[in-house]
């Protein structure tokens, strides 16, 4: 083995990497429904710009820093124990992940990790799909509507649109939900109001030409080509725009998505839903969940989100927890803190954070 073949193996693995640094890494290996979500703001990276990288969110609490990783290593799955490795050994404090698949576990498991189920990914085969059947009546209502109401739907840049109406939508939609002051995070991408690299953007108009809605879609990738997007960004007007206008705009990207030869359409994930219990998992974590599901909806709607993804009948995949000597009540408190579900994420700060979006 020569000497640039043994670098390139060990790797120049630091904290620190930036946006930019990152996007082709995940050009090339953000196989996830959320690679995408690594490339959010005040997030950290570690790896090596050459061969992948690690996001996580350190998180303050009171019985220490937890950095929380909230999607799968972007790597080639053969160097995935190796930057897992090195990244446990350079980055302070505990880890906890999120947000996994079962491409995952296996390598952390060996590191000794605990798995639990954390929630499901609900996916689309684009080729597939269709809203014939009684289970998708609704889907059907809502693909009528432009009909019905007058309604059309385009794909434009965000700077062809308005941002004030943009935000003004947004801010009126977070005041009905549970999380009213502050956007989610890392398990979800907060909204950019400005064009970024491989994002598309499907928006809602009235026959007046007012905007009554949007949807922002994620690329995922393989090999270099876009496999698949995520609908990480939905916001209505809720006073304005008739019901299942997001639904609408959905199916209508989904039509372009089609014709452009598109395999995937990933509606996220529903955190907590279908907690069962797996080999070797922690099952006070596991109870934790389950009550949170069942009983925790006025934290945050973890069961009307999860109905409204089952009603499009797409493939539902189990994404995964791994936690290591870290009490229960430190993971609970980590995650609903870090996500923002439980106020305002408290993140460490860094003296200098490169992670910024990145444009168009």
């Amino acid at each position: 083995m020569t000497i640039l073949m043994k670098q390139q193996f060990l790797g120049d693995w630091r904290e620190g990497l930036s946006a930019a640094q990152c996007r082709p890494l995940i050009q090339h290996y953000g196989r996830q429904s959320s690679a995408y979500f690594n490339l959010q703001s005040d997030v950290r990276r570690f790896g090596d710009p050459r061969l992948g990288f690690v996001a996580y969110a350190p998180v303050n609490t009171l019985l220490g820093r937890v950095n929380i990783v909230f999607a799968n290593p972007v790597c080639a799955p053969s160097i995935q124990s190796l930057l897992l490795r090195q990244c446990l050994e350079q980055v302070p404090g505990q880890f906890l992940f999120s947000g996994i698949d079962d491409s995952v576990t296996g390598d952390l498991q060996a590191l000794g990790f605990t798995i639990n189920a954390m929630g499901t990914e609900f996916r689309v085969r684009i080729p597939a799909f269709d809203t014939v059947g009684r289970d998708k009546k609704q889907l059907r209502h809502a693909g009528n509507l432009g009909r019905r109401c007058q309604l059309r739907v385009r794909e434009q840049q965000a700077r062809e649109v308005d941002t004030r109406q943009m935000e003004r939508i947004s801010r009126h939609w977070r005041q009905h939900k549970r999380v009213r002051s502050h956007e989610l995070r890392l398990l979800t991408r907060p909204p950019v109001f400005s064009d970024e690299w491989g994002v598309r953007r499907f928006y809602a108009y009235d026959r007046d030409d007012r905007l009554l809605g949007y949807v922002f879609f994620d690329p995922f990738f393989e090999n270099g080509s876009v496999v698949g997007y995520t609908a990480n960004i939905l916001r209505q007007d809720m006073e304005q725009s008739p019901s299942g206008l997001l639904d609408f705009i959905i199916l209508e990207a989904m039509e372009c998505f089609h014709r452009e030869g598109i395999e995937y359409l990933s509606l996220g994930i529903s955190p907590l839903h279908n907690i069962e219990a797996i080999p070797g998992d922690n099952p006070l974590i596991r109870h934790v969940a389950q009550f949170l599901y069942r009983h925790g909806n006025r934290l945050y709607a973890f069961r009307s989100l999860a109905y409204h993804k089952t009603r499009y009948r797409g493939e539902e995949t189990r994404w995964y927890l791994a936690s290591r000597e870290t009490s229960t009540p430190k993971v609970a408190w980590s995650l609903l803190r870090g996500t923002g579900i439980l106020g305002s994420p408290d993140y460490v700060q860094p003296s200098g954070d490169s992670s910024v979006p990145v444009p168009g």
